[in-house]
């Protein structure tokens, strides 16, 4: 059994491909030729992994996956186990309905990463596009579970109609948590406008500024202790760079949405000051 297989992009991508079978799991019990004959498409047209990669390596749930895939679509998408590691941006769908396993990306994520996760852990290096861990346009059920973390900016949307699991980002778009379930955000800069419009019961954490509806009501002002140990604790797991200050600092609680005919239930704390 090898301990990895590495797949190398030959030539750049011209088209958008769609490539879900590129799992973990699923490459776990192949041979190397079964692994090059898996079905990549491009539009209507069927290709093979071996049309655009060199494969090395076989029978393993280590996948190392090399090149610009930004045109790439769908990497380690409803994966269930094994570790996935991309030197490189990706396109769309990264890590969509994964329920296990580790996705790393070396680059940017384009839109939709971590789209209706259930579990496991999705982290991206660099920027991610719009709805991180959101629900399919027109779907009710967002993220269920697992973690992303976004060491760079994502985009507008992050985490609507989230459920469970948590996103953590350097910084988000307008509309983040938009109509949350339940669930965890956590913005270790600044969000955009309309922050946790229609949010019924999820929590919201924003370390710079956040553009808060006028929908919520400010509750007050405090020290939540339950937030201290989750950013150490991120801190330490992610080796995120997060001050002191937004460790030990104040924040203001905001509830709501008040607007939602069951609302109140959520809410968004938004740093204050170091004391």
């Amino acid at each position: 059994m090898s301990d990895t297989v590495t797949l190398t992009l030959r030539s750049a991508v011209d088209s958008v491909v769609e490539a879900e079978s590129v799992t973990p799991d699923r490459f776990a019990p192949l041979a190397n030729a079964d692994i090059a004959r898996l079905p990549l498409w491009r539009g209507r047209e069927q290709l093979a992994i071996g049309d655009l990669f060199d494969v090395r390596g076989e029978r393993s749930a280590r996948v190392r996956v090399t090149g610009d895939l930004s045109r790439v679509d769908a990497l380690g998408a409803a994966m269930s186990g094994g570790e996935l590691t991309v030197d490189g941006s990706v396109g769309r769908y990264a890590g969509s309905r994964m329920s296990g396993g580790v996705l790393r990306v070396n680059g940017n994520a384009g839109d939709g990463a971590g789209l209706e996760m259930a579990g496991g852990l999705l982290d991206i290096t660099g920027d991610a596009g719009d709805r991180v861990g959101a629900a399919r346009l027109g779907a009710s059920k967002g993220m269920l579970g697992g973690e992303i973390i976004v060491r760079g900016r994502a985009g507008a949307e992050t985490g609507t109609r989230m459920r469970r699991g948590t996103v953590v980002c350097f910084g988000a778009g307008d509309r983040t948590g938009e109509a949350m379930i339940a669930g965890n955000v956590i913005v270790l800069g600044d969000a955009g406008g309309d922050t946790g419009r229609s949010n019924k019961r999820g929590s919201i954490v924003v370390l710079g500024r956040a553009g808060i509806p006028s929908s919520y009501a400010y509750a007050c002002t405090y020290r939540p202790p339950h937030l201290a140990l989750t950013l150490r604790s991120l801190r330490s797991r992610y080796g995120l760079d997060i001050a002191d200050d937004r460790v030990r600092g104040l924040y203001r609680r905001h509830s709501g949405d008040l607007a939602e005919l069951v609302g109140g239930g959520g809410e968004i704390l938004e740093w204050a000051s170091a004391r």
